[in-house]
């Protein structure tokens, strides 16, 4: 297996000699982290390294790396154990962080969703990415889009859980771009090259089924202010060919004796398996409002991304084309578990001392 590949700068200077362990946190609905831990046997780390510090994480193995994280330092912990070096421990929050500094207050009105996106990107240093919501709504000066005491980063959040949106920065060249992508979208983007598959390059695994999590229909009923007519939209999220997994009949069949007992145990579970859907239900969730145009679907169909009510997390080799809002294929987990999932936190651990590089993952649908 090739070596791994690691390289911090801290202000544009290479940090990497005094390291020895790395970790970077991407997620898909907050801020990715970053924690790099010094071993300081001088003692002068804890009156170098504070916040502010502008950080660069490039990391892989030696025949594929990248830039994972640019950010800046929030926050520096030392610990001094008798006779023994200084540990520094280093957090810091990605580019996105600067726009949660300043609360500002701007009427918003003329323009639509993408725009709004854009200025902001703009007016923070960074370039537009991949800015496009599906439903590209006009904020208009009868409806305009406030922004009262609240910082660029929170109406950006705001607008991604109203249009099921994922915000995230971008660090693929020397400015770092803003994205605004649709969870719609992003779902519909094939799976990364790599499947993770069961006794291979998968350490360990677990699935769990959360019915509290699920989320079979949305439903928001409200009345069109330019016609007066009711307004319903609705989408169901999950069907009954989401419950038609089947176990591997060779599985079934090295059983042996215990194979009748499985074949028995799901045909007579047929029927179950047809109703299961109404077992995932809590309710409909019904949103209303006092006047909504029909075009409008704002905070209608909650995340895609978690339909299903499915979670799954594991470990593996590591590979730096893991990310958040990417989908992963896991193979060989039963007719279940098995299939494409939509990764929402990737944790890249790298150990500099024993040259170990490990990601952990946590995958929804």
């Amino acid at each position: 297996m090739p070596d791994i590949y690691v390289n911090v700068t801290i202000e544009g200077e290479d940090a990497t000699g005094l390291l020895r362990h790395v970790e970077v946190e991407e997620n898909d609905v907050r801020a990715d982290l970053a924690t790099l831990t010094f071993l300081d046997h001088s003692l002068v780390l804890p009156d170098v390294l504070h916040e502010g510090l502008d950080v660069e994480i490039d990391l892989g193995r030696q025949d594929v790396h990248a830039l994972v994280f640019r950010g800046v330092v929030t926050s520096v912990r030392c610990l001094f154990p008798h006779q023994s070096a200084a540990t520094v421990i280093v957090e810091a929050a990605d580019t996105l962080v600067k726009l949660g500094l300043t609360p500002r207050t701007k009427r918003w009105w003329n323009t639509t969703l993408s725009t709004v996106v854009r200025e902001i990107a703009v007016a923070n240093g960074l370039q537009p990415g991949r800015i496009e919501p599906v439903d590209d709504p006009a904020f208009t000066e009868d409806r305009p889009l406030q922004q009262v005491e609240e910082t660029d980063l929170a109406l950006l959040h705001r607008l991604g859980a109203g249009y099921d949106c994922k915000v995230f920065a971008e660090h693929t060249g020397p400015i770092d771009k803003l994205g605004f992508v649709p969870t719609a979208t992003l779902l519909s983007d094939p799976p990364i090259e790599q499947e993770l598959a069961f006794n291979q390059n998968v350490i360990d695994l677990e699935t769990t089924f959360d019915a509290f999590a699920a989320d079979p229909q949305e439903r928001l009923v409200a009345s069109d202010p330019l016609t007066g007519d009711r307004v319903e939209i609705t989408q169901d999220s999950v069907t009954a060919a989401d419950t038609a997994w089947t176990p591997d009949a060779t599985r079934v069949a090295a059983l042996g004796s215990g194979a009748t007992w499985v074949t028995a145990l799901l045909a007579k579970s047929t029927a179950v398996r047809a109703q299961l859907t109404k077992s995932w239900r809590t309710g409909e969730r019904v949103a209303g409002a006092a006047s909504r145009p029909s075009s409008d679907h704002e905070a209608t169909l909650g995340d895609r991304a978690r339909r299903l009510g499915q979670t799954a997390r594991g470990r593996a080799a590591g590979r730096v084309d893991r990310q958040p809002r990417k989908r992963v294929r896991l193979t060989g987990f039963g007719g279940r578990w098995s299939g494409d999932w939509y990764l929402s936190v990737v944790r890249h651990e790298v150990d500099v001392a024993a040259r170990s590089y490990l990601t952990s993952f946590t995958a929804r649908r």
